[in-house]
């Protein structure tokens, strides 16, 4: 009984993928080369085309900026793909050994990969830090006449929708998404989308510390604690120089946060230290029951002042 080949042997043995000489391959390489050359200014260095075929769009991108431009292309048209890009992979992007990227780009691949979730992470793990991912693939069958992708390559057919779930999956944010673009006369609509690794916890936290230590650099007081507090404050609260927890509510008293216990208001007991008001939505009414109680204005901090967007 013959052995099925593996996606990857079948791939290696075709050759000559594309016919240069079709109307409908110039239109698709000059589309292409318009979308990603104002992508390419200031940043972009380096790119890596994820099935480059014979690296047409490369040797176009390189002939407008001089920057180093590789290929991954599993079947034989790898070959003349050398000889036109810096250089031309035949291993899965998973195994390859180079510097990072600032743009991958991929045309018309991702329907053919089996996993396309791990393939993602493959190109996300030779992403630079803020690099970007141009992914083109059909729009559901490609076509507005036809219901159904019936191409046996094409192991997935993606939506908008489905498209935008799996990137979020695998750590994308979505730039943009647009529809329409050409590829062939039978894939006359693809979806189209850019899009960015999402900043890491790590990253996100270490930005959201450096916003609350701009306004509260040292000691401080966190008043109302509420829904906003659990939600926009603790998560950081260990590393502030909260002295005090405190609440107008009685009913609040005594209730224990970590280290904390929430109390009353004291001006005399807690001093001159600067407060961070814990609520978006009584917000406006802690600040005016503090200055009541003598409090400075420049010593009240809203949460609103931190999480605003600059």
């Amino acid at each position: 009984m013959p052995v099925k080949p593996t996606e990857r042997q079948y791939y290696e043995t075709l050759v000559a993928r594309n016919d240069p000489h079709t109307p409908w391959f110039k239109r698709k390489i000059a589309e292409r080369t318009a979308a990603l050359i104002p992508l390419l200014i200031p940043r972009v260095r380096r790119i890596l085309e994820v099935g480059c075929a014979e690296g047409e769009l490369g040797r176009a991108i390189k002939a407008h900026s001089p920057l180093v431009y590789d290929g991954v292309e599993l079947s034989k048209d790898a070959e003349l793909a050398r000889t036109k890009l810096d250089q031309v992979f035949r291993t899965p992007v998973d195994q390859l050994d180079s510097a990072p990227y600032e743009l991958i780009v991929s045309f018309h691949v991702l329907e053919h990969i089996a996993d396309p979730g791990q393939e993602l992470q493959a190109w996300a793990a030779r992403l630079a830090p803020e690099g970007t991912l141009l992914i083109e693939v059909p729009n559901q069958a490609g076509h507005p006449l036809l219901a159904n992708d019936l191409n046996p390559e094409h192991l997935h057919q993606f939506s908008p929708a489905s498209l935008a779930v799996l990137l979020a999956s695998q750590g994308f944010s979505i730039q943009t998404l647009s529809l329409g673009h050409y590829e062939s006369p039978v894939y006359p609509d693809s979806i189209r989308v850019l899009a960015q690794r999402q900043f890491q916890a790590e990253r996100q936290q270490a930005d959201l510390l450096q916003r609350f230590r701009a306004r509260l650099p040292g000691p401080c007081i966190a008043y109302g604690i509420g829904g906003d507090f659990l939600n926009y404050v603790a998560p950081v609260a260990e590393y502030l120089e909260i002295q005090a927890l405190v609440d107008s509510d009685p009913g609040k008293r005594g209730l224990q946060f970590g280290r904390y216990q929430v109390e009353a208001y004291d001006p005399e007991h807690h001093g001159a230290v600067p407060i961070l008001i814990c609520s978006i939505k009584f917000g406006a009414n802690i600040r005016q029951q503090l200055l009541s109680m003598g409090v400075a204005p420049e010593l009240i901090i809203g949460l609103e002042e931190i999480y605003e967007a600059p």
